[in-house]
């Protein structure tokens, strides 16, 4: 087992919460409204202020899966442990005090948990592949002790529980993995990273986790859900952005329209769980090579390349194409992905633990630390996950 560094260990969890914090209040911004601030590369675009370090569900999910990681790997007390920790952010009050913003697929799952939690295959959403099953999963990298098939079913379960879609299974894990890789020096930020992934990817096409994942695959088509939900966007947002960014009035309000989910149409079932597993992977694959030449321009917004980042797979895509855009400048990163036309803060949450994972903490501000909401978590998380791998 590798030693890693700990500002390296606490990169992942800092930059996950750095980036979550810096694009909540862009979240769900179109690209004309961003444009009204000009460059996202400036001083003030950063947690310069507490209220700025205030973090969304990405984070506090990130937590839940960190804590359920401290005990064993093993299929059952896992499963359990992930639960627990998702019942107990949906209980906690600050998940729903108005500023977090939880997506819909988590509260429903983990509220039909809470009613049942031995039935989480009656939970997941089968038809989802939303980015809430990779924007937590950063933390199981740091179990640096669990080999590489064990990171690999821990990721697809812990996204399983609530997004039981196969191409948000193969996203988390492909997320998760990036991580570990970063973390280990396995590659570094540029095109050998997405060597090792696309290599990676291939690889897993057809690996099924059926000790964690059970019969998941023939849930997805026994228990289909419905695929139109109304949207959870708030309808507005009042105030500047960011501290003394006089070009947005203070009292100006930004329309934050409320779409439905589009209706998508199921393909036939899958014949085996090796089928299931192999058509999320083939979906991540497309989405790496779409971004796997594409010029790597720091003043385009990045959806413009891989997507909005509302399901896993354009996260994670997203995030990727970002890094890449900034070579040794992790803050500029976050910056950039904060300032996107899709779902900013999960981007950014993703983008900040791939570059707290290459260039550790001190990569950012040392000024944003204090401002941080949940530092103290992150701080003790880090050094639990630690312990628990050996490091």
């Amino acid at each position: 087992m590798k030693q890693i560094p700990m500002d390296r260990l606490l990169g992942v969890t800092y930059g996950l919460a750095y980036g979550d914090a810096l694009g909540r209040p862009t979240e769900f911004l179109k690209a004309e409204t961003l444009a009204k601030f000009g460059s996202p590369f400036r001083p003030y675009v950063g947690l310069n202020r507490p209220q700025q370090g205030i973090v969304t569900d990405d984070t506090q999910m990130s937590i839940a899966v960190g804590r359920a990681a401290l005990g064993s790997h093993k299929p059952g007390p896992l499963t359990g442990a992930l639960i627990r920790e998702f019942i107990r952010w949906y209980n906690d009050p600050k998940s729903r005090d108005g500023r977090r913003a939880p997506g819909g697929t988590c509260m429903s799952a983990v509220g039909s948990l809470k009613r049942n939690p031995k039935q989480w295959l009656l939970a997941t959403h089968t038809d989802s592949k939303g980015n809430g099953a990779n924007m937590r999963v950063a933390p199981l990298a740091l179990r640096t002790d669990w080999t590489w098939p064990q990171l690999s079913a821990a990721a697809q379960l812990q996204a399983a529980i609530t997004h039981g879609h196969a191409t948000a299974l193969a996203a988390a894990d492909l997320t998760a993995v990036a991580v570990r890789m970063l973390l280990e020096g396995v590659a570094k930020p540029g095109p050998a990273l997405l060597d090792h992934l696309l290599a990676y990817a291939y690889d897993q096409r057809t690996v099924y986790h059926g000790d964690h994942l059970g019969h998941l695959w023939e849930a997805a088509a026994k228990y289909p859900i419905p695929t139109f939900r109304p949207s959870l966007i708030p309808s507005g947002y009042t105030g500047r952005l960011w501290e003394d960014d006089a070009s947005w009035p203070i009292g100006a309000v930004v329309k934050r329209p409320i779409t439905p989910a589009p209706i998508r149409k199921h393909r036939a079932a899958p014949k085996s769980p090796q089928e299931f597993i192999e058509r999320g992977w083939d979906k991540v694959i497309d989405s790496l090579l779409g971004i796997y030449d594409a010029p790597r321009n720091p003043h385009q917004d990045p959806c413009k390349v891989a997507g909005e980042g509302w399901v896993a797979e354009e996260t994670l895509m997203v995030a990727l194409h970002t890094l890449l855009c900034f070579p040794d400048d992790p803050t500029n990163a976050l910056r950039r992905a904060a300032f996107t036309n899709g779902d900013s803060d999960s981007i950014a949450s993703v983008t900040g633990a791939l570059a707290g994972a290459a260039y550790g903490r001190r990569g950012f501000p040392a000024a944003w630390i204090e401002n941080l909401e949940y530092r103290r978590e992150m701080d003790s998380l880090t050094a639990r996950l630690s312990n628990a791998a050996g490091c």
